[in-house]
Formats: structure tokens, sequence, C-alpha cells
């Protein structure tokens, strides 16, 4: 392969290089599962909040039944306490406690049967946001491995195209390969163009015929654009 057919099979390297070190860097994909991970966050967030949610109402299940038990044993307590039934204070005394005690019941019977409705509305919540961030997981997961996928292979890509262009860039004379090298930054990676007719194929500027005469009678295979000063490969010479 001649200096100039490298030059240009060097740049197609460069160009596809770029592209895929872009592709690679800016992957839609992983914005993508950034933004779904900041979701997960919230979901699990919300997630201990209806699990706490849940738990107090599970303690105070649990309170109002100690409360009643409680309140039975000084119910039969109070109904084994020895009274005179000559003492009508006694007798009256015995009387409000045990209607006390079954306003009591009454209460938590009460109260147990809204904190029940409620702690069911509870379990159905946390039933429902377990379900969605167990769907919201598995789709996370596939994701991921996509992605990790699509990654790998355009990693892949770049290591072998970087491999390709240090065994091309090392059969450049190195006065050449320098001068790409500059000329590939300045220019953004289209360092080096070809000519058809008098028109080169990257800055369109058509040369004019003496310009054409130089670059006929200099014989060189790589010189550069009388306008834009690239590297120019004449057709002539291309391999």
């Amino acid at each position: 392969m001649s200096a100039g057919a490298t030059l240009l099979k060097l740049q197609q390297i460069d160009l596809e290089l770029a592209r895929n070190k872009s592709e690679l860097a800016n992957m839609p994909e992983l914005k993508e599962l950034a933004s779904k991970r900041k979701t997960y966050v919230k979901l699990k967030s919300e997630m201990t909040k209806l699990y706490a949610q849940r738990k107090d109402l599970d303690i105070e299940l649990d309170d109002l039944n100690t409360t009643e038990i409680q309140t039975n044993n000084a119910i039969e307590a109070a109904k084994k306490r020895h009274v005179d039934g000559s003492d009508y204070r006694e007798v009256q005394d015995l009387e409000n406690e045990l209607a006390t005690l079954a306003k009591r019941l009454d209460k938590i019977e009460h109260t147990r049967k809204d904190v029940v409705v409620a702690h069911k509305e509870a379990l159905d919540r946390e039933a429902r946001a377990q379900a969605i961030i167990a769907k919201f997981e598995e789709g996370v997961k596939a994701d991921t491995k996509a992605a990790r996928a699509k990654a790998a292979d355009l990693q892949a890509q770049i290591d072998a195209a970087t491999k390709e262009r240090t065994a091309l860039a090392a059969t450049l004379p190195t006065d050449v390969l320098t001068d790409y090298e500059r000329l590939l930054k300045q220019f953004r990676g289209l360092a080096v163009e070809t000519i058809k007719g008098n028109i080169p194929t990257v800055c369109h500027t058509a040369l004019q015929a003496s310009s054409m005469s130089d670059l006929n009678h200099d014989g060189s295979e790589i010189t550069h654009c009388p306008y834009c000063h690239r590297l120019l490969v004449l057709p002539s010479k291309e391999a």
C-alpha cells in the first residue's frame, strides 16, 4: 500500500475511532439507565415509607390487642372482687368500673375495625409497590445487560481499530505522520483529501490551471492543497 493510500486508510480509521468513542461516551442507554436508577431510588424510598406506615398499624393492632386483654383481665378481676351488697356506694363503684371497662372494650373494637381496614389497605399498597419495584428491577437488569453488550462491542471495535491504526502509522515516513497528526487536530478529523478533476474532495475549491500544472509536474504522491493546506493525495499516485 502506498503512503497516500495509507494516509487515506488512516484517516478512515481515525474517523471511525472518533465516531465509536463518541458513541461509547454518549450512549443514550447509559443516560436512560442513570435516569432509571434515580427513579428506582425514589421507588425504594416510597416503599420504605409504605413499610413504615404498615408497621405503625401493626404496632397499633398489637397495642389494641394488649389493651383488650388487660381490660378483660380487669373485668374478670372486678367481678371476682368481694363487694358488700349492702354497701350502695361500693356496689355503685363496681358497676361504674365495669361500665367504664365495657366502654373501653367497645372503643377498642370500634378502633380495631378502622385499623384493620387501614392495615389491609396498607398491605395492598405495599404489595403493589413491591410488584412495581420487582418489574422495574427486571427491566433495569435487562437494559443494563443490553447496554453492557453494546458498550463491549463498541470497545472491541475501538481496540481493533486502534491496533490497525498503530500498524498503519508505523509504515508512514515520520515527517508525513507528524504532518498528518498536526492537520488531524487542526481540521478535526479531515486532514487528507484527494482530487476529482481540479476539485479537492474536502474543501471543494476548484484549483486554477496553474496550480494543477504545478501539481502534475511536482511528481509527489502526497502534497498540500494550495487553498486549504490539507494533505492532498493525487489520484494518479493512489494505490
